[in-house]
């Protein structure tokens, strides 16, 4: 049991602190618990980049959309071999391309529904925008509260072309507009 680094992500706040963990990984403490305490905390407002700090503060796991993964990663000697899914999702005001694990042969869509609240992706890009301005972070691991999730789907031809590539813009998701406005002719 010991203090280890807490990145999360409100809808309109990122939150960064120190959080006192019990068990082997972050993904099932979360998982444990509908209220966790946060220490030496710092907001940053996601409409105007301000920061407020408090010492500590109990925050619901349903006000979380998502926290970074941080900590320890669990007993190797209880993993087991998956397969990765190319997930896309978005969350509040964040989008995120990662990877799923899920057992081998299984549905990646069926596997998120049946799973706890809070699912850890791996491989991340995620896209936000703080004060106006457009923020993209490529994580080792995210973990997402799905209850809070408002779509999620596996992405395109592109990413099956380029399994490896990661995207790094929010408008790299096959989201066009038709710029050539009204035909003249």
């Amino acid at each position: 049991m010991q203090p280890v680094e807490f990145q999360g992500f409100a809808g309109d706040c990122t939150i960064s602190g120190k959080i006192t963990m019990f068990g082997e990984r972050l993904t099932d403490f979360l998982n444990g618990q509908e209220r966790f305490r946060l220490h030496k905390v710092e907001f940053q407002s996601l409409e105007d980049g301000r920061y407020v700090a408090e010492d500590s503060v109990s925050i619901a796991r349903d006000d979380l959309l998502a926290v970074m993964g941080t900590g320890p990663r669990g007993d190797e000697k209880r993993r087991v071999s998956l397969e990765e899914a190319r997930m896309q999702l978005a969350i509040g005001p964040y989008i995120i391309l990662g990877r799923l694990h899920v057992a081998p042969g299984q549905d990646p869509m069926r596997n998120v529904l049946q799973r706890e609240p809070m699912i850890p992706f791996t491989g991340v890009t995620m896209a936000y925008s703080v004060a106006g301005k457009v923020v993209a972070r490529d994580l080792e691991t995210i973990i997402v509260n799905r209850h809070l999730v408002e779509w999620i789907t596996e992405p395109g031809e592109d990413a099956v072309l380029f399994p490896e590539a990661s995207i790094r813009s929010p408008f790299s998701m096959n989201m066009r507009k038709d710029f050539t406005g009204p035909s003249t002719l």
